[in-house]
């Protein structure tokens, strides 16, 4: 019989949080970083899980207490469905609001059917990239411009592309890159990524009578070049079907990072 427990870590059990890291630098540097805060009070122990069966450490999750940040667990290989259903029904109950959550096949085998058995909904899948902006360089476009996200007629361009709310976070640029006419035909952003020397590119489209024109590529290219000023690598991803960004990620040299299924809550009636 498999028995298993699922419950919060302790200050003596905090490795168990970093156990199923493969680098064990990255998994020191983890605990210590989790230590640091637990000690002034930033972290609390009762927003981690710990799936344990007989053999040891099952699976780990850590619930932000932002809920605008996903919850990325943790999980063997091989662990049985039973076990994954109760982590992921816990990791539910621990959700705040609309918190989401991530399966990374860096982290965890990417089988729905648990999680969904626990009350999350699978609702897309994505692929992430990684970009050495080392290895070679990228042109810049002389036809591509910096412009103001607030200006009318480029508020009324992020419209039409879907993204009517854009607000830019502190060290990011829009650039806008004319079609053949000279008119706006695609759009991106470039700014500083969630990592240490890694900078992460938004590129919001092109607008639909200029597409097929290899726009995308050319405005990828120079956002790349912007990023190389500052940052040795660009990390970015987009829905697992979008065959065309997927195209330009590997005519510029990105490597395939992580295959990841993105869940939200379902209903709790």
């Amino acid at each position: 019989m498999n028995t298993f427990t699922v419950q919060p870590a302790t200050a003596e059990t905090l490795p168990d949080l970093v156990a199923l890291i493969a680098d064990r630098e990255d998994a020191a540097r983890r605990l210590n970083f989790m230590r640091e805060r637990l000690a002034v009070g930033q972290f609390k122990l009762e927003n981690t899980l710990i799936l344990r069966l007989g053999r040891g450490v099952e699976g780990h999750a850590l619930i932000n207490a932002v809920p605008q940040i996903p919850v990325f667990p943790n999980l063997r290989a091989d662990v049985f469905e039973e076990a994954v259903i109760a982590l992921g029904g816990a990791i539910l109950e621990g959700a705040g609001p609309g918190q989401g959550l991530i399966l990374d096949d860096n982290l965890a085998p990417l089988q729905a059917a648990p999680f969904e058995a626990a009350g999350w909904v699978l609702d897309s899948r994505h692929v992430m990239y990684e970009t050495d902006l080392r290895a070679r360089t990228y042109p810049l476009d002389s036809q591509a411009q910096t412009v103001d996200a607030d200006q009318p007629e480029i508020r009324e361009l992020l419209k039409r592309l879907g993204q009517p709310d854009l607000e830019l976070s502190v060290g990011w640029i829009l650039i806008v890159l004319p079609g053949a006419d000279g008119l706006t035909a695609a759009l991106g952003a470039v700014g500083p990524g969630g990592r240490l020397d890694t900078a992460s590119i938004n590129l919001l489209g092109v607008l639909p009578p200029f597409r097929g024109q290899g726009l995308g590529t050319r405005l990828h290219a120079h956002l790349l070049a912007l990023a190389a000023q500052q940052f040795a690598t660009h990390a970015g991803g987009t829905e697992a079907e979008n065959a065309a960004m997927r195209r330009i990620f590997d005519k510029h040299g990105s490597r395939l990072a992580a295959t990841q299924m993105y869940f939200v809550q379902g209903s709790q009636d």
